[in-house]
């Protein structure tokens, strides 16, 4: 009998170019050599993975990044759900909605587009493997599906949109968003917060027993992902609902149990049994899932803690600014100082012009300031347009954000958390500026590239460089920058910036804004959201904390 190799060789069919290469792949094959078909050149290339040795020579030879070769990784072949044809992704197992909230946790490019498919039935499953599965596809099911990515070209206007689907739970979740405030503003004008707010209305009014939700709480501030939590909670009980999202500190508050997805970006993904939340967030920064014995990463995910250095030269100063657009204004009344190596945090509320503010900054004085923008444009063109490595910062950032294997995709053909990394990528990659401005850079990104970028915004700010950061993500911003310009006002309406603070400072008076407490999780150090009223709450509230120390 043919021995099987536990290995996985998987091609790119958008990047395999046998017209445009030299076969460099077979023509180094070691089995090849022997004059065996192990690597076949057809209209794409072939790799028969039961003769590959797992050398490697053809991922490194392939001057297109086509070819990914795993070792010792492949899961139990009974496990396979789908595949999309030979030498290409495969999942195995699935995440189910069901009763309540489920969660699913995991890195991007692991499968989750691919089991959000197979849910909608865009995509049929080649195997059932397990008990449930079979059961659940006995039955009919529609679901509403709320997308990841927002898309800046949506036309019209909110209300003609959410009238149209409406099926008795308009005002509700009109109530709920505060959409009063955009309903007859067309969708150009709406901020990357307001449009999510509108897309998840859109989706949750839908009259189906079963949702996925993909990245829910991406441009929200805390006040509307409470809102969306406890409306889950109240009104979903009774529905099916799997959540996606990577904000870590909330999954354990709006879900009891989750699932883990593993694999490796683009070649194959691996669905967990469903664990109580707490448990399957702590085994998924390990990188080891102990009843399954399955270990997926080499090394645990930690934020690194930087020391406090006193504040650098001064380098540039956000002037005195007010912006107004028809019945909307944001303003500035401070002399903001950014300094050498810093990085600066802006937060607030939805809806009050931080986006506003910073574009206005940015146009004012483009020669010092460069931005990179909340909604994301895409295009027809490669991603090696943006793949500079000619400074030691560059050639760390595509190294640690993986962008190399990206430069030969176009961008209209990205995942959005792969487009965010080309984006910031951009962005940092000046070196004519000397402040740069991301908007939302989190959005999109797991657990694992989010703490890359951390440790990104600090090597530029290294050189010199002042970094502002707008973002919602409370775990990035207290393991990120140094100081925080705290926003505040009435959305839709009016803002206004009412300081910059130190960092702890700051976020305290978020959260006290927000009316929120968080504690540490004590084996991994992680943010979990107290409920309102419980003890710990309570206490933080009264100490003036509200967010517990290391």
């Amino acid at each position: 009998m043919m021995k099987v190799n536990n290995r996985l060789a998987v091609i790119d069919k958008k990047l395999c170019a046998p017209d445009r290469c030299g076969h460099e792949c077979a023509a180094n094959c070691p089995v090849n050599k022997l004059r065996q078909e192990c690597v076949v050149v057809e209209e794409i290339v072939r790799i028969d993975e039961n003769l590959c040795t797992g050398c490697g020579i053809c991922v490194k030879k392939c001057p297109f990044h086509a070819i990914t070769i795993i070792k010792n990784a492949a899961p139990d072949p009974e496990k396979l759900v789908y595949s999309y044809g030979a030498n290409s992704f495969k999942l195995y197992g699935l995440a189910l909605p069901r009763k309540g909230v489920t969660a699913m946790i995991g890195e991007n490019g692991c499968g989750k587009s691919t089991n959000a498919k197979l849910l909608s039935g865009a995509l049929t499953p080649q195997n059932l493997p397990t008990a449930e599965l079979r059961e659940y596809y006995k039955q009919e099911h529609g679901i509403a599906f709320k997308p990841q990515e927002l898309h800046a070209g949506v036309k019209g206007k909110v209300n003609e949109l959410l009238e149209k689907i409406d099926d008795g739970q308009l005002n509700e979740l009109k109530k709920l968003f505060d959409l009063d405030k955009v309903w007859n503003r067309e969708f150009k004008h709406l901020s990357g917060g307001e449009l999510q707010k509108v897309v998840v209305a859109a989706t949750l009014m839908q009259d189906e027993q079963a949702f996925v939700l993909d990245e829910p709480f991406a441009f929200l501030d805390y006040v509307y992902r409470i809102r969306l939590i406890n409306y889950l909670k109240e009104k979903f009980s009774n529905k099916n609902v799997l959540l996606i999202d990577h904000d870590i500190s909330l999954l354990s508050y709006v879900s009891e149990n989750a699932y883990l997805l593993y694999g490796v970006n683009g070649a194959f993904g691996s669905v967990s049994q469903s664990y109580a939340t707490d448990r399957a967030i702590n085994m998924f920064l390990e990188g080891f899932i102990a009843p399954e014995n399955v270990k997926f990463r080499s090394q645990p995910i930690k934020y690194k803690s930087y020391n406090e250095e006193k504040l650098g030269d001064e380098l540039y100063v956000l002037q005195p600014a007010r912006v107004k657009f028809e019945s909307f204004t944001v303003e500035n009344k401070h002399s903001l100082t950014l300094h050498q190596g810093e990085i600066v945090g802006v937060a607030g509320p939805n809806g009050i012009g931080k986006t506003t503010l910073i574009k206005e900054y940015c146009s004012q004085d483009p020669d010092n300031l460069i931005l990179k923008p909340q909604i994301l444009e895409r295009g027809d063109f490669l991603a090696a347009k943006y793949m500079r490595t000619d400074s030691p910062f560059t050639q760390i950032f595509v190294e640690d954000m993986g962008l190399k294997q990206l430069e030969y995709y176009k961008l209209n053909d990205l995942s959005g958390g792969e487009l965010q990394k080309i984006r910031v990528f951009e962005c940092l990659s000046s070196e004519k500026h000397n402040v740069y401005v991301l908007d939302e850079p989190t959005n999109m990104l797991d657990v694992k590239a989010r703490i890359s970028l951390s440790k990104m915004l600090r090597e530029k700010a290294k050189e010199g460089k002042a970094v502002l950061v707008v973002d919602h993500d409370l775990e990035f911003l207290l393991n990120t920058v140094d100081r925080l310009i705290v926003m505040d006002g009435e959305p839709a309406e009016r803002g206004e910036v009412k300081g910059i603070y130190h960092k702890d400072e700051g976020v305290r008076l978020l959260l006290k804004k927000f009316d929120l407490t968080y504690r540490r999780d004590p084996p991994t150090k992680r943010l979990k959201l107290n409920k309102a009223g419980s003890q710990k709450d309570a206490a933080l509230k009264k100490s003036g904390e509200f967010v517990e120390t290391r």
